[in-house]
């Protein structure tokens, strides 16, 4: 029952985001950057909990496009020397983060990850958010 609630809620989000990824790409021609706020520890976690799904061939691109962003923040993050508790922007496209999400609803974690997945989910689709809501 939770896990469906969770699938429910995940799906829910996505939709979210390609509603807002619809309505502001109509009113912009140009590709719209998101930029969600993490902790670097969470970018690790989204990279890592990427490992853990399996793909399909036609989704190769998707995915080796989305797990890039996450990987780049990380060696950047790396050279500065940052620790996991210092918090990064990750500039991604509304493309990226609508795979991301569709990607990570396969990804396995254990109940302890609920909460950390939930909030990586729900930070990423608040930056999808116009400013001011």
């Amino acid at each position: 029952m939770v896990r469906f609630q969770l699938k429910t809620a995940i799906v829910a989000m996505i939709i979210a985001v390609v509603g807002v990824g619809t309505s502001l790409a109509q009113t912009k021609q140009e590709v719209v950057t998101l930029k969600p706020k993490l902790a670097l520890s969470e970018v690790a976690f989204a990279a890592q909990m990427l490992e853990t799904i399996e793909i399909r061939g036609s989704e190769v691109d998707a995915f080796v496009d989305v797990k890039k962003v996450f990987i780049s923040v990380l060696e950047a993050a790396q050279k500065d020397k940052k620790e996991a508790k210092d918090v990064v922007t990750v500039e991604m496209s509304i493309g990226q983060a609508q795979n991301l999400l569709a990607l990570l609803q396969r990804a396995k974690l254990t109940g302890a990850d609920a909460e950390r997945y939930k909030k990586l989910v729900d930070v990423i689709v608040a930056s999808a958010q116009p400013a001011g809501k």
